[in-house]
Order: structure tokens, then sequence, then C-alpha cells
């Protein structure tokens, strides 16, 4: 159907309420919901992209300085000295060995001294000192060179000194 001159309708589909408009004067709900849908999805995609890159980088670092401190460890031999005194009678020591073995003396003969070579990973040491029924005091000490890792005294019938560490450190 023509128009007669002058005349306009509006059309549905056409931009604006009024067709003499190019743009609209106020945006339709559904035309406006779509505008800031497109505008917002590039900024979530990059947030989450930038979270992902620093969660790995973050990763990166600190397995790196795990082996780091490992590469360090493995190449250090430690010479670790167990020491046992006191006036108790029998004394039980139960000390880690250099392959992070339990070893035990029964009834060894005071002041007690043993020393192990450590290498590798396991620089956890250990050493425990027990009173038999008779009492008295023990003293256990742990040291690597003159440094002194852990010592602990103890007294009465079936007291205990232990003594732990980590001999790298």
């Amino acid at each position: 159907m023509a128009e007669p001159p002058g005349e306009r309708r509006y059309r549905p589909g056409r931009p604006g309420r009024d067709p003499d408009e190019a743009y609209p004067s106020e945006p339709t709900p559904a035309s406006h919901r779509r505008a800031r849908m497109r505008a917002r999805w590039p900024w979530a995609v990059g947030g989450i992209t930038l979270l992902i890159l620093c969660l790995a980088g973050g990763c990166v670092a600190v397995v790196g300085g795990i082996a780091n401190e490992v590469g360090d460890r493995s190449d250090r031999a430690v010479t670790v000295t167990y020491r046992v005194e006191g006036t108790g009678g029998d004394i039980s020591i139960t000390y880690l060995g250099n392959d992070l073995g339990m070893a035990t003396e029964t009834a060894p003969v005071l002041p007690w001294r043993r020393e192990v070579t450590i290498d590798g990973f396991g620089t956890i040491v250990s050493l425990t000192a027990i009173n038999d029924e008779n009492g008295g005091e023990v003293t256990c000490r742990i040291t690597v060179g003159d440094r002194v890792v852990s010592e602990q005294t103890s007294s009465g019938p079936y007291a205990s000194a232990g003594c732990s560490g980590d001999a790298a450190r």
C-alpha cells in the first residue's frame, strides 16, 4: 500500500519511534541488554584468563623454589654428633641413623657419643634417652659441628630426654 505524500506511518522493525530519526531516542529494553552483554563478556574472559595465568605462574615459582632447595640439599653431607650424659644406671638410647633407620642401644657406658654422616634428603635427626627404674639425671644433645641442634635434660625414674631437629638448618 502506498503512503500519501507527507504522511508516514510507524512501522515495527524500523529503529526508533519516529521513522525520520536515524537512531532511537531511547533504546528498547532488549537492545539495551544485548549491548550490555556484548560489552561485558570480553572483560569476563580476560579476567578469567588473567587469573589462570597468575595461578600457573605462582605454581611454577613454588615448584622452582622447591626444586632448587632439593638440589642444594641432595648434594650435601652433614656429620651429626649424638651425645648422652647423666647419672642414671641402665639407660636406653634410640637414635636415627644415616639412612633414617632407628638404632637402639641398651645399657651403654655414659657419657655416650655417636657420629653419624647424613647425606641427601634425610636431614631430620632424633635422639631419645630413657632412664631405668632407679632414676637419676639424663641429658641428650645433638650437634652439627659446633652448633647445638637440640638439647634436653630430664630426671627421675623412667625419665625420658628427647632431642630432635633439622641438621641442615
